[in-house]
């Protein structure tokens, strides 16, 4: 059953978006697009996992992906355009702002105090997000352990991006496709 209930404005689209975009940085942002599109009722956790997935597979900023595939998904090609505006404005002003007065006080050491601050900050963000997203998975525990194989990989053996994709990449699908094998029925 489908928790999808209402059909937002275009405007709350591009304000909802905008608010995540101006607001939560790094890994944080997905955490934010899911909470917000289940709370609205927007779309429920299985649709919002598969736009995820498809966010993180195309070309481009995963968080520009999400908010497309979001806001198609309510509101057809007019949502995607609210949507990607919403999402794209802010962090453009942002970004202007914070490097004219990073430029201007680039040798104050408040300021790279202020950074170290920030990417500690995306970090934490980065691993609640992991956390968040993986949560209803938490009873599925050989899907979490590909997800600890491969972070371990990456992190600690700096594995080739493309080997890590084709290792543990295949042995999702492989394990995905031997598991819904075993929940059809067979017709004799």
């Amino acid at each position: 059953m489908s928790v999808e209930s209402k059909e937002p404005g275009l405007l709350e689209i591009a304000l909802t978006f905008a608010s995540i975009s101006s607001t939560a940085f790094g890994g944080g942002q997905k955490a934010s697009v899911r909470q917000q599109v289940l709370n609205r009722g927007w779309m429920d956790h299985e649709r919002f996992m598969d736009g995820l997935e498809i966010a993180q597979v195309l070309p481009g900023p995963n968080i520009l992906n999400l908010a497309l595939y979001c806001g198609q998904r309510v509101r057809g090609i007019p949502g995607a355009v609210a949507a990607f505006v919403g999402a794209s404005v802010p962090p453009f002003l942002i970004v202007l702002i914070a490097g004219a007065l990073y430029f201007k006080f680039s040798t104050n050491p408040y300021v790279h105090g202020a950074l170290r601050g920030c990417a500690a900050g995306a970090l934490g963000l980065t691993i609640a997000n992991a956390l968040d997203l993986s949560w209803d998975e938490r009873a599925d525990w050989i899907r979490l352990l590909i997800v600890a194989i491969t972070a371990l990989a990456v992190s600690l053996l700096k594995m080739p991006l493309l080997l890590v994709l084709v290792a543990f990449g295949g042995a999702g699908i492989a394990r995905e496709y031997l598991s819904s094998r075993r929940k059809t029925p067979k017709i004799v």
